[in-house]
C-alpha cells in the first residue's frame, strides 16, 4: 500500500507534540500512534527505526520553520522604524502565539538532542539558516543593512533570549522591550 501523505504529516505532527510536552526521549513509536489516534504499528510502518522517526521529525520541524519563513515574507511591514523593529522582535521572543512558542520548543529539543546524535546535526544547520532567513527578512524590512556575521550575532542571541524566557521564570522588573534594545545596540553599533 503506497504510503499515505495526510497520515505522513499527522504522524510527524504527533512526535511533535510529543516532543515539546515530554521531550525527545518521550518519543516512541508507540507514543506517536497513541498521540495520532492511530492504530499500533503504523508508525513504524512509516519509519521503521527510531533514528529515523528521529530524523523525519526533525525535518518536519524544519519544513514548518520554513513555512514560518514564507508567512512572514507576506506579513513584515516595509519599511519598519528601529520601534517597530524592537517592537517585533520583544514579541517574538517574550511573548510568541502558542504555534509559534510550540516549533520554538521543538526546534530547541533537536538542538540539545543533535549534541547526543550526531546525525541530527545538518537539521540544525538547516534550523539555524531559517533562523538567519527571518532575521535577514526582519532587519531588511527595517531597512538594516546587515552583514551575515551580524544577523548571525542578532540570530544567536534572539535564541538564547527566548529559550531563557520559554524555560525560566522572569525576574520582577524584567523588560523584554530594554533588553531587546540593548542587544540591538550591542550588534548594530546604534
Amino acid at each position: 500500500m503506497p504510503p499515505n501523505p495526510e497520515r505522513r504529516t499527522a504522524i510527524l505532527d504527533a512526535a511533535i507534540d510529543i516532543a515539546v510536552d515530554v521531550g525527545i526521549g518521550g518519543l516512541t513509536h508507540r507514543q506517536v500512534d497513541d498521540r495520532a489516534g492511530l492504530p499500533a504499528g503504523t508508525t513504524s510502518n512509516y519509519f521503521r527505526t527510531r533514528l529515523a522517526l528521529l530524523e523525519a521529525t526533525a525535518a518536519h520541524v524544519v519544513d514548518l520553520h520554513w513555512r514560518h519563513v514564507e508567512a512572514l515574507q507576506s506579513v513584515l511591514p516595509s519599511p519598519m522604524n528601529r520601534a517597530s523593529l524592537a517592537a517585533l522582535l520583544t514579541r517574538m521572543v517574550a511573548d510568541p502565539d502558542e504555534a509559534a512558542k510550540r516549533r520554538t520548543l521543538a526546534r530547541f529539543e533537536f538542538f540539545i538532542e543533535a549534541i547526543r546524535r550526531p546525525e541530527l546535526q545538518p537539521f540544525i544547520y538547516e534550523l539555524q539558516h531559517a533562523a538567519m532567513k527571518t532575521a535577514g527578512l526582519i532587519l531588511a524590512s527595517a531597512g538594516v543593512d546587515a552583514s551575515p556575521e551580524q544577523i548571525d550575532q542578532l540570530t544567536r542571541l534572539l535564541n538564547g533570549l527566548t529559550f531563557s524566557n520559554l524555560t525560566i521564570d522572569q525576574p520582577d522588573g524584567h523588560d523584554p522591550a530594554a533588553l531587546i534594545d540593548r542587544v540591538l545596540d550591542a550588534v548594530f553599533g546604534t
